[in-house]
């Protein structure tokens, strides 16, 4: 996408469109682990979202892998209905806000195990280097949200994280280009929250264009 004053230009592979108007709603992916067992287990056991999951697991036991603000919050989120919450970091210290810190763990190399659910999970510590399985209902990965905006970093101003700054209208600091979703600043990236942004970002495309 290119901005060349009041037209702006998208190229694919395949065609050129010219628009007045671009909505940029590409979302955000959330960063997996990469380890054995997380793909296969996805939706059975490993959840991204413990706002949306937590429901699933009431009187389970759970473990959150992660060492920031969300995972801490994550991990506190499950604790009011899990029996029991393991918090999983790979360094010896969490990297949350001190007044989230209720738990510290020193664990690190991952493994999910379990053929039609997550049963449990292998852990090492970083320190002894002892490994030890952990059995759990399920695991809440809280190790960051990637935005789809790489293909946009010349176009509209970005925050350190990579999110379009635009608020809740939409506007981005391009005349022209709107931002709708999980790929702009704000607080909760839920479905309901995209679907709206939506709706304002069309109502801010339709002020543009009259004016």
């Amino acid at each position: 996408v290119t901005d060349e004053g009041e037209i702006k230009v998208i190229r694919t592979k395949k065609n050129e469109y010219h628009a007045r108007a671009v909505i940029i709603a590409c979302g955000a992916t959330h960063r997996h682990l990469g380890i054995p067992g997380e793909e296969e287990l996805g939706g059975m056991g490993v959840s991204y979202c413990a706002t949306c999951d937590a429901a699933f697991f009431q009187e389970g036991t759970v473990a959150v892998v992660g060492g920031g603000n969300v995972a801490v919050e994550d991990a506190i989120l499950l604790s009011r209905t899990c029996k029991k919450v393991y918090l999983v970091h790979r360094r010896d210290e969490l990297r949350a806000e001190k007044i989230l810190q209720d738990s510290l763990f020193g664990c690190h190399n991952v493994e999910l195990e379990g053929e039609d659910k997550v049963t449990a999970l292998k852990v090492r510590n970083v320190k002894t280097d002892e490994e030890k399985e952990i059995s759990v209902d399920g695991v809440f990965i809280a190790v960051g949200i990637v935005p789809g905006s790489g293909k946009f970093k010349d176009l509209v101003k970005m925050d350190e994280s990579g999110y379009i700054i635009a608020g809740e209208d939409g506007v981005t600091s391009t005349p022209g280009i709107f931002a709708a979703g999980d790929i702009r600043t704000k607080n909760l990236r839920q479905v309901v929250t995209a679907v709206a942004d939506g709706a304002n970002a069309v109502a801010s495309v339709q002020r543009y264009l009259m004016e």
